[in-house]
């Protein structure tokens, strides 16, 4: 189709069985990844679905997710895809900002995540993981999501507030944290005043409200040695000048906001799908006593977590069949072709890594689970980028996925270390089209374990298949 003009190329297919004038969005807002799933399977790689009239192009592939990540802040903008974004925070600010202002921001909190800082967070990892085991006690029951996601919480509050904020603030903060998600509207119009947008705008002002007080506490009385939140405080520019307080309000409600986000629902199924594959669980266990023994994990450090690397791959699997983060949006600034088809100016562009996590020529027998597949030793390993995009890529891949997988590592190490589980209920995605965690409830059961070696108690499962590939995913 090379002679014809962009102008006259058709658009993407249509996926079938729109509703009139609807089309696609109420099946989608009732469970996306089935329509996700059915554009592909009768559509293929490229399709389009109808929002109202309005086209949302979908893309799956490696090929087609290394075009959208190398074109953004190109032909594809990402400030116009995300309107909600621009109102919790601020049309200056991080990725829809413009390019130049964005890198320089995100200088300012790159460092934070390499590996020379990354090491103070180990011991608060594993302290908030510890304070969890104290709480559940010898046995009982939890249920993921409001198990977990405190924690999350907690080691976000710790690392990135201090230890005093955490312990004054921590509860107040986090309350009010959990109305300004709920500004995350991708339907109804933003200046309408539903009750959710208004509890979020609310809890912004006294977000805001409670970190400007703390920095200008810590301004009046700096840490010494300086944690994360002070060296925040005193950072600049790259080219020396100092960071607005409101550009360091919004990273830190940033950080938080994405990081809990992501972590908790991931660090879930994590661990639900180590608990329905026991095969591997004992490969995880095997990996644990070589690194902390016996132990209750408080030794656990830095040098011990980068080498769980089974746990790695496991974590990584569980990217791959449940991505948090579903689908990834972008806009046209210009009307662009893929593979002969056309996509116009201010149509939506959409990644669905739920979709592209699952295709059979990328990941042979998608629906199993088996961590091995990306073991580098492992010659059909898969380890090309733009196959894994549960974290995004390119230059706006998420600044903290090395964060949220060290700690989703000890969390996940100490409760292993720690107790015999097993699932009481089934796990299946939330309805809807919110954030992909696990429906409640979710329950795990658990029974302490011995520290000591000594051979585990009756609850834990019969380790059965192949300690390497496990069972087929849920």
């Amino acid at each position: 189709m090379a002679s014809i003009p962009l102008s006259d190329r058709p658009g993407l297919p249509l996926v079938e069985g729109g509703a009139p004038l609807l089309g696609h969005l109420l099946q989608f807002f009732r469970d996306p990844v089935s329509v996700l799933t059915r554009g592909y399977r009768t559509r293929g790689r490229l399709f389009a679905l109808s929002f109202m009239g309005r086209r949302m192009n979908v893309m799956l592939g490696p090929e087609h997710n290394r075009f959208f990540f190398e074109e953004t802040d190109k032909l594809l903008s990402i400030r116009e895809s995300m309107p909600f974004f621009l109102k919790m925070f601020s049309p200056e600010f991080y990725s829809f900002a413009e390019m130049e202002e964005y890198l320089r921001q995100r200088a300012i909190i790159m460092p934070r995540f390499k590996a020379a800082s990354m090491k103070q967070y180990v011991p608060v990892m594993v302290e908030e993981s510890l304070n969890l085991v104290d709480r559940l006690g010898d046995e009982g029951s939890f249920d993921l999501i409001p198990t977990l996601g405190p924690v999350v919480m907690d080691i976000a509050a710790h690392s990135f507030m201090g230890r005093e904020f955490h312990e004054k603030l921590g509860h107040e903060f986090f309350e009010l944290f959990r109305d300004f998600s709920g500004g995350m509207e991708f339907v109804l119009p933003l200046w309408l005043p539903t009750p959710k947008m208004v509890r979020s705008q609310r809890a912004k002002r006294k977000l805001h409200a409670i970190l400007q007080s703390w920095i200008d506490k810590r301004r009046a009385a700096p840490l010494d040695p300086p944690d994360f939140f002070q060296d925040m405080i005193a950072t600049t520019y790259p080219d020396g000048r100092p960071v607005p307080d409101e550009i360091i309000r919004h990273l830190i409600l940033l950080l938080v906001w994405a990081g809990h986000e992501t972590t908790a629902g991931q660090v879930s199924w994590a661990l639900a799908d180590l608990l329905q594959n026991p095969g591997y669980q004992a490969v995880i266990r095997a990996e644990l006593a070589a690194q902390i023994g016996g132990g209750d994990g408080r030794e656990l450090g830095w040098q011990q977590a980068i080498a769980m690397e089974k746990m790695d791959l496991a974590l990584r699997e569980t990217e791959r069949l449940h991505p948090v983060a579903y689908l990834l949006s972008r806009k046209a600034r210009e009307d662009i072709e893929r593979d002969g088809y056309q996509i116009r100016k201010g149509e939506f562009v959409l990644l669905a890594p739920s979709v592209s996590h699952r295709l059979e020529e990328t990941f042979p027998e998608p629906d199993r689970y088996d961590p091995e597949r990306f073991n580098p030793a492992n010659p059909a390993a898969k380890t090309e980028s733009n196959t894994l995009i549960g974290f995004g890529g390119g230059v706006h891949r998420c600044a903290g996925v090395n964060f949220a997988r060290m700690e989703m590592k000890v969390l996940l190490a100490i409760l292993l270390q720690h107790y015999d589980m097993e699932l009481i209920d089934e796990v299946r995605p939330i309805a809807g089209a919110g954030t992909y965690w696990p429906a409640q409830p979710c329950r795990v059961r658990y029974r302490k374990r011995r520290l000591d070696g000594a051979a585990p108690t009756a609850a834990q499962p019969a380790a059965t298949g192949c300690p390497v590939h496990g069972q087929p995913a849920a």
